[in-house]
């Protein structure tokens, strides 16, 4: 077998042709073998993967095999340029050609120097498997293989007809109970975008609902980030050529209560992305769409299994007769680095089995990366010097919060043109979420203005400009009986209908341009027109807040200091004539 090998997927729709008739050929053909998914990760993950495509040949142009690896900007790691992509990756060829081609293949990275090649998501009754311990062995690599995944999976001729020859799903009258209930507000239905001038305009609103979903439950979507977004988009317009693309949505009336970005390729429907409205969540929309679409596949004589993919989620389980595992294979040409990870892995099993021990060790190991980045941001002095003012505020200390009233008298807080301010939604947060991928405290703040939401007495707000960039973010809620966490106290109000104004942010690429007293101005005039009195306060360590709210003018009325020693605090409260 003649082997040539590329470094970038390209542009040939001969190549397509004779690529996808092998993924035709294998055993259990799915969607994320084929050209055009390799095609869109290149295209949208062109700065963080390096291709290298392997094409196995007899003669001069039959394609005989098609492995799409990919290596890091370092090339210090081989894995399947699908990866973190597909919900299967494998080798493409004969299954009486796979071990020839495969070693093939291992012998030419052993001449690149390719010390270590992780191949995730390879399905367990791969003809590759066995071929890869064979082929290991020939180009001297060390061999190690684990489970990854059980993926979850609908026969669709395992299924039971019932009357009318219906079939019979799990929680049948649950789904039928809420398919009555949503019908009570519009018609429900399923709706199929396949084409792509369908499909882009739908695109954006899909990717929000699912940021913002995520984030309603106290996590980070992988739609926040652009190149996750490029990719879908990029995989959208490709599979919607070959008609192998299926956005479905559950509709009622003109409301999409849920959303799932599949496909259907080679009598399989794919599950792949779902996501839905918060505010239809009592409804259970996704479980109610994937009832409906295995019902419509079902009947439809084209399809003969749905597969579920990668995760373990309930739903998932109660709808499955079936399952496909997929198994994480690591080579090294290093002994050494063989061991540690074979050591890595039976110490995590052995962990998981005592959970109090795994909980530890979780612990402990997420502190040792925060250390990590502080020494990496401020070196070993300045680590020292933070670790010392712990300890010592740890034993003793005194902490003193300054609040400032923004209403009387009217302060000189400074306001910009072309902004304004936006309430803040689980919408709004998800758009924040996209803008700022990169900027850790922001998605950890923005995590944390989704908790805020559910306490119905606060409402966040945020500044935004004319090209609805998030400049800067604030909440407010009653002064009374809030908890002051800088002193650990529950606040009094100083005056009837007091307002305070907490928890504000500015991401970092916009700080040093005076959006947090324009946010303050305008909340504080919003909540004045309401007849509400409102305050603000800053920590006294807090330098950058109590020197910005000093530009721009504003005096401390008073100050609520504690005192404390070991386990022992007092908290008092004292009236200041000036600053």
């Amino acid at each position: 077998m003649r082997l040539v090998v590329q470094t970038e997927i390209p542009d040939d729709e001969n190549l397509r042709r004779d690529w996808n008739a092998l993924v035709e050929r294998a055993h259990e053909p799915r969607v994320f073998y084929t050209y055009e998914w390799a095609l869109a990760v290149q295209r949208a993950y062109a700065s963080a993967l390096r291709p290298l495509l392997f094409l196995g040949y007899r003669g001069e142009n039959d394609l005989r095999g098609v492995a799409a690896l990919a290596t890091t900007p370092a090339n210090q790691r081989v894995s399947f340029l699908c990866a973190t992509t597909g919900d299967y990756c494998d080798f493409l060829s004969l299954p009486e050609e796979r071990e020839t081609f495969i070693t093939a293949v291992l012998l030419e990275l052993r001449k690149r120097n390719c010390g270590e090649i992780a191949l995730t998501n390879l399905p367990r009754n791969s003809v590759s498997a066995p071929g890869l311990h064979q082929a290991a062995e020939r180009s001297h690599y060390f061999h190690f293989v684990r489970t990854a995944y059980m993926c979850a999976q609908v026969s669709l001729k395992m299924l039971k007809r019932q009357g009318q020859g219906k079939i019979g799903l799990p929680r049948k009258r649950m789904v039928h109970r809420f398919l009555a209930a949503m019908g009570r507000e519009g018609l429900v239905r399923l709706e199929h975008a396949r084409s792509w001038d369908v499909v882009e305009p739908l695109l954006p609103t899909f990717t929000k609902t699912h940021v913002a979903r995520f984030l309603s439950t106290g996590r980070l979507s992988n739609m926040i980030s652009s190149e996750r977004r490029m990719f879908l988009g990029e995989l959208a317009r490709q599979l919607s050529k070959t008609h192998w693309l299926a956005l479905t949505r559950l509709q009622v009336g003109e409301k999409t209560a849920a959303w799932h970005y599949g496909f259907q390729f080679a009598g399989t429907w794919c599950w792949y992305q779902l996501t839905f409205d918060g505010a239809m969540g009592k409804y259970s929309p996704g479980f109610c769409l994937l009832s409906k679409m295995i019902e419509e596949a079902a009947d439809n004589p084209v399809f003969h299994t749905v597969d579920l993919g990668l995760g373990t989620e309930e739903y998932k389980e109660q709808l499955a007769n079936g399952k496909r595992e997929t198994v994480y294979v690591t080579l090294n040409a290093s002994r050494l680095r063989h061991i540690s990870q074979l050591l890595r892995h039976h110490t995590a099993a052995a962990l998981k089995k005592q959970p109090l021990a795994e909980r530890g060790t979780r612990s402990l190991l997420a502190s040792y990366d925060k250390l990590k980045r502080r020494l990496r941001r401020g070196g070993i002095l300045d680590t020292c010097r933070w670790a010392a003012k712990r300890l010592r505020n740890s034993i003793a200390g005194r902490d003193e919060v300054f609040f400032y009233d923004l209403t009387d008298p009217d302060p000189a807080l400074p306001t910009m043109a072309g902004v304004c301010l936006r309430p803040l939604d689980l919408n709004a947060l998800a758009m924040a979420a996209m803008q700022n991928e990169t900027d850790e405290g922001t998605l950890a703040y923005l995590l944390r203005c989704a908790r805020h939401l559910r306490i119905d007495q606060w409402e966040g707000f945020a500044l935004v400009n004319d090209a609805g960039e998030f400049l800067h973010f604030a909440w407010a809620g009653p002064f009374d009986g809030f908890y002051c966490s800088e002193v650990a106290a529950v606040l009094n109000s100083p005056a009837p209908d007091s307002i305070l104004l907490f928890d504000s942010w500015t991401p970092v690429s916009r700080r040093g341009k005076q959006y947090y007293s324009s946010t303050i101005a305008l909340v504080a005039k919003r909540l004045l027109s309401e007849g509400k009195r409102s305050w603000i306060f800053s920590a006294s360590t807090n330098l950058s807040s109590v020197g910005a709210l000093r530009k721009a003018g504003l005096k401390r009325c008073f100050s609520v200091i504690r005192y404390r020693v070991l386990w022992w605090q007092r908290v008092v409260q004292e009236k200041l004539a000036s600053n």
